[in-house]
C-alpha cells in the first residue's frame, strides 16, 4: 500500500487539515492516511490542551472518511514526540508498504531544527504542501533539495528518497486562529466539523 503519515498537534483539528489530507490522498493515489496527534511535541509546547481531547476530536473529525485512520502511538509515549521514532515504528508495522510523511512547506524549511533530520530524510518519501503566496524558488533552494525529477517531484540530497511538492486548495485558517476566535466568544461553525464544535463547547475547551 501507499500510506500517508500525517502528524500534528491538531489543536484543534479543522477543515483545512481534512481537505489537505484528502487532496494529498487523491493526487498521489494513497491507499490511506494515518493521522497521528502529537504527544509532547518538542517545538510546540505551549497552549496545547490535554492529549485526550485532541485524540477524541481527531477521531471524530475523520470518522466519515474510509481512507482516514488515527493512531495514538505518540500519545501513549511518556516522552518527547520525535518524528524519527514515529516513522521508525510505522516502518516496522508496514514493512512491505511505501510510506509518505506529510508536512507543510514552512515545516519542511525548518526541518534542520528537528531531531535527526538527516535520518528522517533517508527513511521515507516526503509530501510537502504549499501555502498561498509561497515562492517555489525558496523551496527549490532548500539545503535538502538536490534536483528536480519531474513537475512535482524532487530528489533529496544524500538520500534515495524523494519529496513531492503539492499545491493544495488554500484555507486561510489555522488552529491558533480558531483558538483566538473561541476566546473572543465567537462562532467557529463551518471552520471545524460540527461534531468538533459541539465537543469543544461541551468540554469548555480553549476558553480563558
Amino acid at each position: 500500500m501507499r500510506i500517508g503519515i500525517f502528524g500534528g498537534t491538531f489543536n484543534p483539528i479543522h477543515l483545512g487539515h481534512l481537505r489537505c489530507a484528502e487532496e494529498v490522498r487523491e493526487k498521489l493515489k494513497l491507499d490511506k492516511i494515518i493521522f497521528i496527534p502529537a504527544g509532547k511535541p518538542p517545538l510546540k509546547n505551549f497552549d496545547i490542551i490535554d492529549s485526550k481531547h485532541r485524540f477524541i476530536m481527531t477521531k471524530l473529525a475523520i470518522q466519515k472518511n474510509p481512507f482516514f485512520e488515527i493512531s495514538d502511538f505518540e500519545l501513549k509515549r511518556n516522552e518527547t514526540s520525535y518524528t524519527i521514532n514515529t516513522l521508525d515504528y510505522f516502518k516496522t508495522i508496514y514493512q512491505n508498504d511505501t510510506l509518505f510523511f506529510i508536512m507543510g512547506v514552512d515545516t519542511f524549511l525548518e526541518l534542520k531544527k528537528w531531531h535527526k533530520p538527516d535520518e528522517i530524510l533517508r527513511m521515507v518519501d516526503l509530501i510537502v504542501m504549499a501555502r498561498p503566496g509561497f515562492d517555489l524558488k525558496e523551496f527549490e533552494n532548500s539545503e535538502f533539495i538536490e534536483k528536480k525529477v519531474s513537475k512535482k517531484c524532487y530528489k533529496i540530497k544524500n538520500s534515495s528518497k524523494k519529496v513531492f511538492y503539492l499545491n493544495i486548495t488554500p484555507f486561510y485558517i489555522s488552529s491558533s486562529e480558531i483558538r483566538k476566535i473561541i476566546r473572543k466568544g465567537k462562532s467557529i461553525r463551518y471552520l471545524v466539523e460540527e461534531e468538533i464544535r459541539q465537543y469543544i463547547e461541551k468540554n469548555n475547551l480553549y476558553r480563558e
